[in-house]
């Protein structure tokens, strides 16, 4: 028993790098932020379609304001309408997948290698879900590629 005691050394929880912890609060917040704005846009579809189109049409609440804007009206009222005309389920599968994104940003605050995983693939899905039913690729592929290699190095170095 006493050979057992004096070889039995006690190891230091390991330590979050600060990019890392820096890296995970920022994911967070995009995280949190980005589910949460889906989840509204999921639930609140059907008002906001009417009211994108009332103001398309620069009636009812939007009438005065369509007036005084003139063109800069139209346009604004054409990018919004944008937003809109993407189903439904975007907004319900890219909720899905920023909750998701932020199990995997937990866990690898926690410094396990399966949040790296869980994160990239939810990042990867996003991409695609985004491809699918909006055809912007550029903006969202940039970033996801940046912040997948910024966590690489610490999947490799502090990540168990």
């Amino acid at each position: 028993m006493e050979y057992q005691e004096e070889y039995n050394i006690e190891q230091e929880p390991a330590k979050r790098p600060e990019m890392l912890t820096v890296l995970c609060v920022l994911s967070f917040i995009n995280a949190v932020w980005s589910a949460l704005s889906n989840f509204i846009s999921f639930a609140f579809y059907d008002t906001f379609q009417s009211l994108f189109a009332q103001m398309a049409a620069g009636e009812g609440i939007y009438e005065d304001m369509a007036e005084q804007m003139g063109d800069s009206w139209e346009i604004m009222a054409q990018a919004s309408e944008m937003a809109f005309s993407i189903g439904r389920g975007y907004y319900f599968l890219e909720m899905v997948l920023y909750v998701a994104s932020f199990v995997g940003v937990l866990m690898m605050w926690k410094l396990q290698k399966r949040g790296f995983h869980i994160y990239a693939i939810a990042q990867i899905l996003m991409l695609i879900v985004i491809t699918v039913f909006t055809k912007i690729t550029f903006g969202p592929v940039l970033w996801t590629a940046l912040f997948i290699a910024m966590y690489y190095p610490h999947y490799k170095k502090s990540m168990q």
